[in-house]
Formats: structure tokens, C-alpha cells, sequence
């Protein structure tokens, strides 16, 4: 035990070793073989399926083009489509290959206590607030849901911040290598709106430290920090040059790149309409209400989740009301629904759970403010307040329609509730740093003027808490529409009934709001005792550090069981039981032609549809424009176009049941199959006119094109009854057909149109692709036989992937440097 090097690395292999027992104890049925039920990545299954079949046959290599949501759409938002093979293995290495949901929390405790080490904070107080960070009431929320990509940015960002804290404290060697490494892990799990969040904080950090830096007169170390954190950043992100190209690419024309080019869309709000961002107030849905981030203190406060049952049926005044109301009364009333914050809009329909950071963590986080070093707590509190100000999005216009027009890229994303994702780091960092402060202090006198004045402001903010469970109505936005719906019939009975209910509703949630105060007072209460003993020197720092850990465990876990327990987990079998091709589906798979198949049940929020079929519907959160254009004006409709589905060469409209099983199913005779000739082209004015078209028209006949593509037919078109047009091949990225008419003819081909990659050949020779029926291809094909390819080589992962393999071979020579490193110290401490 008295070898140098077993001292120095005893802690770190406890950390790990207590990080994996807690994550497998908290984590048991996924270690008996059952798998998470999460609706996310049920979708996320059925949309990868057809990148999955492709790469089984092509030596792993996933295709660029996904053939079975949306009638066909880039394949770089689904997965498997580039990406660092370094950074692959590292992120197995990092996550020891661990089982879901396991790994996620394992992985979080694993980076920030590699922050704690580049701060050089105490290892025992590394592990009880990495704890605290991992299982933060959030992570588990999302993860029940099956939100993986988020949890894993989420888990990286503390490493990020570790690497960048080492280059800023003169660490440049070793911190230049971690914020490569952990900047590039982050960025390859591909949910760019949490790396976005981060670089915010990075942001605010870097200018705090460049006011330090220029006062004390530090400019060469100014100007080695800043090109090393700048130069890092850029070959992290640089090594999924790939996978980022492709996207930025893609997202110009999905729903993200700006608003519909028909006018009839876009005159919901003018303010509202975005040119190269999504629309304004689908921005801004999930906006928090102001007062909602004290429920990272409080969780319950606005109720907690809208879906879980978060008060007991015996005990609640809402089911109480429910249950005395006539029978007929009680099938009308929604069931109760606890959450009444901003989450719910017309867009959007509320929260599965709070991103509660824990009472003890933000208690310690206050503390901090008074106790620990000025260089950290001012630029953290600054972060904290500036994101919890974004997150009201609507809720604070003026500020945030600011930062939407002029803020890069921030109007590419939506959901302001998820930037909580900062100041949930950021408290449990000051946490930390305040614990360490408490712990390594030998004179601890000099604690207790700043442990005092903590406890002050800790009160102020339980004044604060105590001011809004007074104020407050505990109505939704939802409730109130009710009521207001009820008074208008003018009946008083009905009205009677429906406001007891609505008052249970309000009961309940005052006491769940009441309840965590109390709760979250009595935490505050254990950590400020053990705080109190480590000042009168009752109780070794060690025991004080691990206490306060173990308390703040508790404290976070007795909230998440309500969102993430064993009823979210099910047998294998069980869980994949959606996915399977039941007997009506086999029928329809018997049909070896090429078709498409829309579930009209469900049209556009399920793809358990796609894992079987090529689908016309789908769901995704970054489909193509063009395309929700025709699920708006089309698709859509209770009764869509029937000439639009014969065009998408929809052979099979299905229905589905409620557990994702098809049930019945219809065949469409008038499916036009993957290409044909058309007998006359009809050119229009513009978009408007090109949709309008598609209401009802001959599909045989007719091909609508706009004007703006009349150079690309340079012929008069012409029909021969005797032509033929046949597939030859679908191979996602490739299509080719053979053709065959007496005279100059123009083919559509039920394949979506998409500029930024397709290019078409005949006979060898590119030939322009012709914008069709709205978002269908067209070919202009002069007489005689040919030979049809389609080819699709999207420039941006061109050009990615060069830029990619460039900054994977510094990733490399970088991480071989560190090997090279730990290898020579090794020596000089063995000889």
C-alpha cells in the first residue's frame, strides 16, 4: 500500500470500480437480460432497418440513402453514415462496452470525474458528485424515452470542459489531447444541439478568462490558450468532418433550413417565419415559465411529469373528484395530468420529467458562491443565468427572438427546456468545487463566516419557493381552456363538476409543490450537518465527502423511480414483438415487386412501419421540406390525394393497432409502380401551383413542372403507347432502369427529389434531373433505348470525408504522443 504509484492510482481504480456497482445495482433488470422500453428508439429501429440490410450486404458500409421513410430521404440524421473508426473504438473503450441503460450513467460518472482530476479536485469528493451529476434526475428521463444520442453528448460534456480547464491552468500537453479526444466523442454521438449548449457555456467561460488573462497581463499565455482550446475544438469536431458536412448539407433543405417556399404556409405569423431556421414559435415550444428552473431545487413544483402518475390514486384530490362525477362525465374529462408549466403549447404536449440537479447539489452550489475562488464561481453563475433566461424562450421574447435572428445556428434547433443541460453541469461543478474547498481546508475557521452567509442566501431561496407556492394557481394552460369551454355551454351543473375536478388537480399539484420544498429543506439539512461537523472537525473529510455523496444519491434516486424503474423495462422478446412481421404483414411481403406501404392509422409518428416496408410515412424530426410541404397540403388530409399516393407508388395503405400491429391492409390497383412515361408535361408558375395541381390530376398523363426547369427539357415531349421503363436496380445510393421508347419522351420516377447529391445518367452522360410533381424526379429522355442511372454522392461527405481523415490523422498522432508519454514516465519511475 506504501508503493507510490498504488497510492497515487488507488482512488481512481475505486472510482471506477464504485462508478460500474453503482450504475449495474441501479440498472439490475438490464443485467437479467430485459432491454428498455423506449418509444425512441423502437422509431429509431425501425428507421435504421434498411441502412442495417444494405450494410449486411455491402461489407458493413451503410448507403447515404434511406429507402423506407418519407418515400426515401438522406440517411445522415439515421445513423451508420460516416464517422471516426478512432473515436469508435475509443467511445467502446470509454463505455466498456456496457449494456444499455448502464453504460450512460457509467460513462457520465467516468467524465466528470475526469473533470474533478483536471481541476485537481479531491478524489472522494470526484466520486460523490460524479454520482450526483450521472443520475440527475434528467439523464434518467430521457433515457426511459429512449433519447441515447442526447445522453451520451450529455455524459462527454464534462470531460470537454476538463480538457479546456488543464489548457487555461497551463496544462497545454495533456489538455490539448483530452479536449481532442473528448470534443471529437461528444460530436460522433451526433446530437449537435447539446454540443451547441456546451460551446455556449465555452463561450461564456473563455471571455471571463480573457478579461483574467489580459488584468494580470498574461498575453503569451493568452494567446497559447486560446490557439490551442481553438485549434482542439476544431480537429474534435473536424474528426466527424464526415458526418457534420453531410448534415449541414441535408439540413438546408429539411424543416430546419427555413420556412416553405408556398406562400399559403408561411402566413401563420410574418414575425414568426424564419428564412434559414425553423419557424419561430416551433422554436420556441417546450419554452420554460420563468420561474420553472427552480425545479432543479424543487422538482414537483410545476408538477413534474404529464404522463407518470406522480400522486398516488387513494391520495388524490383530482381522482377523488373524477371518481364522484356521473359515468358519462368521466369517459369525457381528460385523466389527470399533473405537470402545468410552460411545456405545454399548442405545439408541444409537455414533459415526460424535471431536470432536477438534486437539493444537496444545489445547495452546495450555493454555498459555493461564497466560498470558493472568484475565477470559477462568476463565470459559472453567468452561464447558469444566461441559459436558464434562454430556456423561457417565448416565455422571454425580446431577449430570445434576439438571439434567434442573430445567435449562428441557434435557430436550427428547438426545445429551450434543454439547454438545463448546462446549468445542470455547472451546479454540480460548483458543487464539487465547494465540497473540495470544504474538505482539503485545515483551518476551518475561516469556513464559517462563508458557511454562514451560504446558509443565508439558502434561505432566501426557500423564501423564493415558499413566495411561488403562494402565488401561484397550479392551473395549465390546458385547464383553463377547459373551464372556458364548459362556461361557454352555459350549463351550471356541468360547470360545478368540471371545476371540482379541476380544483383536485390544482390540490395535488399544490401538494406535490409543497411536499419537495420540505423535501428538499430536510436535504439541505443532512448536507449542512455534515458540513457543520467537517468545520468542528467531528467527522474525517473523507466520511463527510462519501456522506454527502451517498445523501445526494438518495436524493435524485428516490425522484427518478417515478420515471425510470422496472416497469420501463421488458423482456427481449417482448420489446422487438412491434417490429415482427405478423401474418397480415406477410401476405402483403409476399409481393416481391417494388411498392411502398402507408399506415394510415398512423401516418407520421411511428416507423415501426419502415422496419418492414418502404413507407410513404414515417417519423422524423428533420424530415425534408419539400416533403412536409406535401404532408401538409397532402398526405395529411383525413382523405389525401389519391392521385399523390398512385404517384409514390403506394400499393398497400395499412392500418395499425395501438401496440403497432398491422391489422388490416387494402391494395391500391392504382400504384404507378418505380417509373413511367408520361404523355404530356404541364408547366406551372410556381410552388403554390405545382401542389395546387396535385389535388387530383391524371398520373398516367400529366407530369407538373415548374417553369424555372424548362431548360432541362429540350425537346417537345411526346408519348409512345408501346414505351417501356423498367428497374433494373435499388441499391439506396444507386437506381438503374432501362427504357425504351419510339419518340422523345419525359419519365417520372417515383423516387424524391433531392438536389443536394442526386445526379442522374443516361447512357454514361449527366443528365439534369427536372424537380416533378412537386417532390418527385423527372428525366427528359429522347427516343430510343437507354440505359438509366441515378447516382447519389452528396458533396458536402465528399468533401467531409477528406477533411475528416485529416483531422483523424492528428486525432491519431495525438493520442499516440500520450501513449508514448504515460510509457517514458512509467520507465523513469520503474529504473
Amino acid at each position: 500500500m506504501k508503493h507510490p504509484l498504488i497510492k497515487k492510482f488507488l482512488p481512481h481504480v475505486v472510482a471506477i470500480v464504485v462508478f460500474l456497482v453503482v450504475a449495474m445495482l441501479y440498472c439490475q433488470p438490464a443485467l437479467d437480460g430485459k432491454v428498455l422500453q423506449q418509444s425512441d428508439i423502437t422509431n429509431w429501429k425501425g428507421a435504421i432497418k434498411n441502412s442495417q440490410d444494405y450494410a449486411a450486404t455491402h461489407q458493413g458500409k451503410y448507403p447515404l440513402w434511406s429507402n423506407n421513410l418519407f418515400s426515401g430521404m438522406p440517411a445522415f440524421q439515421i445513423g451508420g453514415t460516416g464517422g471516426s473508426k478512432i473515436l469508435s473504438i475509443a467511445h467502446t473503450i470509454m463505455t466498456l462496452n456496457l449494456p444499455e441503460p448502464v453504460q450512460f450513467f457509467f460513462l457520465a460518472c467516468i467524465c466528470f470525474y475526469i473533470l474533478c482530476m483536471c481541476l485537481k479536485i479531491n478524489p472522494w469528493v470526484g466520486i460523490a458528485t460524479s454520482i450526483g451529476y450521472a443520475y440527475a434526475t434528467y439523464n434518467p428521463v430521457i433515457i426511459s424515452v429512449g433519447h441515447n444520442t442526447k445522453m451520451w453528448a450529455i455524459a462527454y460534456m464534462p470531460a470537454v470542459l476538463g480538457g479546456i480547464s488543464l489548457i487555461l491552468n497551463k496544462k497545454y500537453w495533456l489538455g490539448a489531447v483530452l479536449t481532442v479526444l473528448f470534443t471529437g466523442l461528444m460530436v460522433s454521438v451526433n446530437h449537435v444541439q447539446i454540443v451547441y449548449y456546451l460551446f455556449i457555456a465555452i463561450g461564456v467561460m473563455s471571455l471571463f478568462y480573457l478579461i483574467k488573462f489580459i488584468r494580470e497581463k498574461e498575453f503569451k499565455h493568452l494567446l497559447i490558450a486560446g490557439g490551442l482550446i481553438i485549434s482542439t475544438l476544431v480537429i474534435g469536431v473536424g474528426a466527424n468532418a464526415e458526418l457534420l458536412m453531410s448534415t449541414f448539407e441535408y439540413q438546408k433543405e429539411t424543416i430546419r433550413g427555413g420556412a416553405s417556399v408556398l406562400k399559403d404556409t408561411t402566413v401563420k405569423k410574418e414575425e414568426s417565419v424564419n428564412a434559414t431556421g425553423l419557424d419561430k414559435d416551433y422554436a420556441f415550444s417546450y419554452s420554460m415559465f420563468k420561474s420553472e428552473p427552480l425545479v432543479l431545487l424543487f422538482p414537483r413544483m410545476f408538477g413534474g411529469s404529464s404522463s407518470e402518475e406522480e400522486v398516488k390514486q387513494e391520495s388524490s384530490k383530482a381522482v377523488e373528484a373524477l371518481s364522484s362525477l356521473p359515468p358519462e362525465l368521466q369517459k369525457q374529462l381528460p385523466p389527470p395530468s399533473y405537470y402545468w408549466g410552460g411545456l405545454i403549447d399548442p405545439i408541444s404536449v409537455g414533459t415526460s420529467g424535471p431536470p432536477y440537479a438534486g437539493a444537496i447539489i444545489c445547495f452546495l452550489a450555493i454555498l459555493a458562491m461564497f466560498i470558493i475562488e472568484g475565477k470559477y464561481k462568476w463565470w459559472m453563475l453567468t452561464a447558469i443565468l444566461l441559459t436558464c433566461v434562454m430556456s423561457w424562450g417565448s416565455y422571454f421574447s425580446g431577449f430570445n427572438n434576439f438571439l434567434f435572428n442573430n445567435l449562428p445556428f441557434y435557430n436550427k434547433f428547438r426545445a429551450p427546456s434543454m439547454i438545463m443541460v448546462i446549468p445542470q453541469l455547472l451546479l454540480t461543478l460548483l458543487a464539487a468545487l465547494c465540497l473540495h474547498k470544504i474538505v482539503t481546508t485545515e483551518d476551518k475557521k475561516t469556513l464559517q463566516k462563508q458557511f454562514i452567509r451560504g446558509l443565508m442566501a439558502t434561505g432566501g431561496v426557500l423564501l423564493i419557493g415558499f413566495g411561488c407556492y403562494f402565488s401561484f394557481n397550479f392551473l395549465s394552460s390546458n385547464d383553463d381552456a377547459l373551464m372556458k369551454q364548459v362556461r361557454s355551454m352555459n350549463q351550471p351543473q356541468l360547470t360545478s363538476y368540471v371545476k371540482e375536478y379541476v380544483d383536485g388537480l390544482a390540490a395535488d399539484r399544490k401538494g406535490l409543490f409543497l411536499g419537495d420544498i420540505f423535501r428538499s429543506l430536510g436535504f439541505m439539512v443532512l448536507a449542512g450537518a455534515l458540513i457543520f461537523a467537517s468545520i468542528k472537525k467531528w467527522l474525517n473529510p473523507i466520511v463527510v465527502a462519501l456522506g454527502i455523496g451517498l445523501f445526494a444519491f438518495i436524493d435524485v434516486a428516490l425522484v427518478n423511480k417515478t420515471y425510470l424503474n422496472e416497469d420501463n423495462y421488458l423482456a427481449k422478446e417482448d420489446n422487438a414483438a412491434v417490429l415482427f412481421a405478423n401474418a397480415k404483414d406477410k401476405e402483403i411481403l409476399a409481393d416481391k415487386s417494388d411498392y411502398r406501404v402507408f399506415n394510415v392509422a398512423n401516418r407520421f409518428s411511428e416507423n415501426s412501419t419502415s422496419y418492414l416496408y418502404k413507407s410513404v410515412g414515417g417519423y422524423h424530426p428533420a424530415k425534408l421540406r419539400l416533403y412536409q410541404d406535401l404532408i401538409e397540403k397532402q398526405l395529411g388530409k383525413q382523405a389525401p390525394s389519391q392521385s399523390v399516393l398512385d404517384m409514390l407508388n403506394t400499393k398497400y395503405l395499412i392500418q395499425k393497432d395501438g401496440k403497432g400491429q398491422t391489422v388490416n391492409y387494402q391494395k391500391n390497383e392504382g400504384a404507378m409502380g418505380p417509373a413511367w412515361f408520361v404523355k404530356t408535361v404541364s408547366f406551372v408558375k410556381d410552388a403554390d401551383a405545382e401542389m395546387a395541381a396535385l389535388d387530383s390530376f391524371d398520373v398516367k398523363g400529366t407530369a407538373f413542372v415548374q417553369e424555372s426547369f424548362k431548360s432541362a427539357i429540350p425537346f417537345q415531349v411526346e408519348f409512345d403507347t408501346a414505351s417501356t421503363m423498367q428497374l433494373i436496380k435499388n441499391d439506396n445510393d444507386l437506381l438503374q432502369y432501362e427504357s425504351n421508347s419510339s419518340k422523345n419522351g419525359f419519365a417520372v420516377f417515383s423516387e424524391i427529389y433531392y438536389k443536394a447529391g442526386w445526379k442522374a445518367f443516361v447512357d454514361g452522360k449527366e443528365t439534369p434531373i427536372v424537380k416533378t410533381n412537386y417532390v418527385l424526379r423527372g428525366l427528359a429522355l429522347p427516343a430510343g433505348k437507354h440505359k438509366i442511372e441515378f447516382k447519389f454522392a452528396p458533396e458536402g461527405h465528399l468533401k467531409g470525408a477528406k477533411y475528416g481523415s485529416i483531422a483523424n490523422i492528428l486525432l491519431g498522432l495525438l493520442l499516440l504522443s500520450v501513449l508514448g508519454y504515460f510509457y517514458l514516465q512509467f520507465k523513469k519511475k520503474t529504473v
